[in-house]
């Protein structure tokens, strides 16, 4: 009898608590987000081969831990439904992740206030005419790769020397074309001591990988080179892009060839199994990407708590917890942040390259960067022109919006 009487005087404490605290937090978040169900929709194509799903999901679940009732629904899609996402008829997402050179205007994306953090060098990839519409998110990059059995370092002039290249043909979002330009830019001194010995533009961040890896040196400044006394580099005779690339290199059919982080960590994998040759990472002459993640914002009406949520999701992917974090996605910052990697792994040489000032990237809305770029590298293929001056001619158009 004492408990059914205890239990009865505790009736009217539960109503008084019910009329104070919200046991059914739901029609709170529906008043919060009237007229929406708590869900963003995020297109994402990566374009280049990337592997961004742990990292995102990762940066997704940070996210909404923070916002309680929101949830971030990525969807993994092609290219064609990105293109045609403002005219196919199908609702639009409320985000989208691309690569540049997929959409030739931001035609139907919102205009994004200046994030702050992006390294200058990025900043402003996804601008046109004046308005910000993309911002990157996470990038990648290129090296060389060389057989440390075929040949002691990267010849400066491959016209030179027996020592066989091997080059990937170009690929949409990822242009070894205009990689290859950009690792070959510079001038160099000939070794027969006909220039002065320290006009020869150093390679920086040299690691030994495949064999035991120690820590990866700091780059060194040199003295600017004296063109009249330093030679362009060159291409093998006949050069030839090569479909094979990759097996003749793993295969020691080829001294050298560009890579990416992708091919980085498949000869990680390779020498861990005891295959593959032994090998060594450098950067090229000048830090070149076409390998970027940007972040837009689909421009729909009456979507304004969504588009405030889809901003504050695209601060999350660059605060310093989700960029440190890239490392996850073989990916790397695009904030000053680290990328998450340790000293011996062989993806530090490529994250400290990609953190040059005169990095170059193309702009996210210029589809014709890609045709242009193509005709300069091939007079640098077909040797008639000199890599300095056709560097420079690919940092302009990359400077510019040749849509306009």
């Amino acid at each position: 009898m004492l408990c059914m009487l205890g239990l009865l005087l505790l009736i009217p404490a539960l109503l008084q608590a019910r009329r104070i605290l919200p046991l059914d937090t739901r029609p709170l978040v529906a008043e919060k987000y009237a007229g929406w169900t708590g869900v963003l929709n995020l297109w994402v194509c990566e374009g280049w081969p990337c592997g961004i799903s742990p990292w995102l999901n990762r940066c997704i679940a940070s996210f909404e831990k923070a916002h309680p009732g929101v949830y971030v629904q990525p969807q993994f899609v092609d290219a064609g439904a990105v293109a045609s996402m403002n005219d196919s008829g199908i609702l639009p997402p409320d985000m989208v992740l691309f690569p540049p050179d997929l959409l030739n205007s931001p035609e139907g994306l919102m205009p994004l206030p200046n994030q702050r953090g992006v390294r200058t060098a990025l900043a402003h990839c996804g601008d046109l005419d004046g308005s910000t519409y993309a911002v990157p998110v996470a990038i990648g990059g290129y090296l060389w790769a060389w057989n440390t059995a075929l040949t002691d370092a990267i010849p400066d002039n491959w016209r030179d020397t027996e020592v066989t290249l091997s080059v990937p043909a170009p690929q949409p979002w990822r242009h070894w074309d205009a990689a290859l330009l950009a690792l070959c830019s510079k001038r160099y001194a000939p070794s027969d001591g006909s220039a002065p010995t320290d006009s020869t533009p150093p390679f920086a961040g040299e690691v030994e990988l495949g064999l035991a890896a120690g820590t990866t040196p700091e780059p060194t400044p040199s003295p600017l080179p004296n063109p009249r006394a330093t030679l362009p580099r060159r291409l093998p005779s006949g050069f030839q892009y090569d479909e094979d690339a990759w097996r003749h290199f793993i295969n020691g059919e080829s001294a050298a060839m560009p890579v990416t982080q992708r091919e980085i960590r498949r000869l990680q994998t390779l020498s861990e199994q005891g295959k593959g040759p032994d090998w060594k990472l450098i950067p090229g002459d000048s830090a070149f990407t076409d390998q970027l993640l940007c972040l837009a914002i689909v421009d729909r009406a009456g979507a304004d708590d969504r588009r405030a949520l889809c901003l504050e999701l695209l601060a999350t992917l660059l605060t310093d917890q989700c960029q440190s974090a890239l490392c996850r996605a073989s990916a790397f910052a695009v904030t000053d942040a680290p990328s998450g990697y340790n000293a011996t792994d062989p993806l530090a040489v490529m994250d400290a390259a990609l953190r040059d000032p005169a990095l170059c990237v193309p702009r996210v809305f210029d589809g014709q960067w890609v045709a242009r770029a193509g005709e300069i590298v091939r007079e640098f293929t077909a040797d008639t022109g000199e890599t300095p001056v056709l560097w420079g001619q690919l940092k302009q158009i990359l400077a510019e919006n040749t849509n306009d």
